[in-house]
C-alpha cells in the first residue's frame, strides 16, 4: 500500500500529483510587467519556502542582443543583461534562493519546459511582455501558458495606471 491516498492526477500526462511543494518558475523579459511577476515570484517563493527559478526564453526573432557577432555573443549579452541587471533585485534577498535559466525557444516553450524540469509547483508570468498586444487581460504568452500548463498559474496584473487596463497597446519596440 502507498504512503500517499491520494488519487492520481488525471491533468497531467503521468496521472502523476502535482506538488505544491516544488519550485516557483517565473518568466522574464524587459517588461515592467515581467518585472512585477518577477518580485511577485520572489515573495512567494520565500513565503512557501521553495526555490526560484527564473527563466528567460530567446529565439531566432528576438527585441535583445546583437545578432551580428553570432549566437554565442548574443546568448552572452542576453545572460549578462538577465543575471546583471532584470535580476538585481534578487541578489539583494539573503532569505530567497533562486536561479535563472537563459534557454533558446519561444517563451512558452521555455518557461513550460523548466517547470517540468525543475519539478515546479507553479508558474508566474506578467500579465503581458515585450510584444504588443491590445489585450486589456493577458498577452498571448501568458495566455497560451495558461492554456498549455498543466501546473497552476499566476497572471500578475499590471498596475492600475497601466495602458492595457484601458485596452490600450504597449509593449516593447521590436526595433529596440
Amino acid at each position: 500500500m502507498e504512503d500517499d491516498p491520494m488519487p492520481p492526477d488525471p491533468s497531467t500526462a503521468s496521472g502523476a500529483r502535482l506538488d505544491p511543494r516544488g519550485a516557483v518558475v517565473v518568466g522574464l523579459d524587459r517588461s515592467d510587467e515581467a518585472r512585477r511577476g518577477l518580485l511577485f515570484a520572489a515573495d512567494l517563493a520565500v513565503a512557501l519556502g521553495v526555490e526560484l527559478v527564473v527563466v528567460h526564453a530567446f529565439g531566432l526573432v528576438g527585441t535583445f542582443g546583437d545578432w551580428r557577432e553570432g549566437v554565442e555573443e548574443r546568448e552572452r549579452q542576453v545572460t549578462t543583461a538577465l543575471v546583471d541587471d532584470w535580476c538585481a533585485p534578487l541578489a539583494e534577498r539573503p532569505d530567497l534562493t533562486w536561479s535563472w535559466r537563459c534557454v533558446q525557444g519561444t517563451p512558452v516553450d521555455g518557461i513550460l519546459r523548466a517547470a517540468d524540469e525543475t519539478g515546479a509547483g507553479l508558474i508566474v508570468v506578467g500579465s503581458h511582455g515585450e510584444g504588443r498586444s491590445s489585450s486589456p487581460v493577458m498577452g498571448s504568452t501568458s495566455h497560451d501558458i495558461v492554456r498549455l500548463s498543466h501546473r497552476p498559474v499566476v497572471v500578475v496584473p499590471p498596475p492600475a495606471d497601466h495602458p492595457h487596463r484601458h485596452g490600450e497597446p504597449s509593449g516593447v519596440d521590436a526595433t529596440g
